[in-house]
């Protein structure tokens, strides 16, 4: 295991990453057929909320905080790529952004993700998620 430093600001970004996750796999659990606690009201997830929901339930909660923790710099990265007027649009970053980081990734049913790997790719990707269900 290779040994890594993480700031303040990198643990604030894990904590609203991991809200992020956790809000995402209890809409997936109260809509999951297998739960017999199901709300049938609700309408399965679709789309990368999903696929996020089956991956967490393949790995496990200890994989999907692993997770959380390798996207939290790139979480950094990308707010900084955005400009002050485009940041804005994203706030609080703990409700809007970060949620919106989270809805443009796409996983595997084994938990590994796939998303744009430049930084200001990934602001556009979250911009236009954020815009369109503004």
């Amino acid at each position: 295991m290779t040994e890594r430093t993480y700031t303040h600001l990198h643990m604030e970004a894990v904590a609203c990453l991991w809200e992020a996750f956790v809000e995402i796999n209890q809409r997936g659990w109260k809509r999951d057929p297998g739960n017999e606690r199901q709300n049938p009201r609700l309408k399965a997830l679709t789309g990368n909320a999903a696929a996020l929901y089956e991956a967490w339930g393949n790995v496990g909660t200890c994989e999907m905080r692993h997770a959380a923790i390798n996207l939290a710099d790139f979480m950094l990265k990308t707010w900084d790529a955005m400009t002050e007027d485009e940041q804005h649009e994203c706030i609080p970053y703990d409700w809007e952004f970060a949620p919106a980081f989270l809805a443009v990734i796409e996983w595997d049913r084994h938990g590994s993700s796939t998303h744009p790997t430049d930084p200001r790719d990934m602001a556009e990707a979250v911009l236009a998620f954020q815009r369109k269900n503004a």
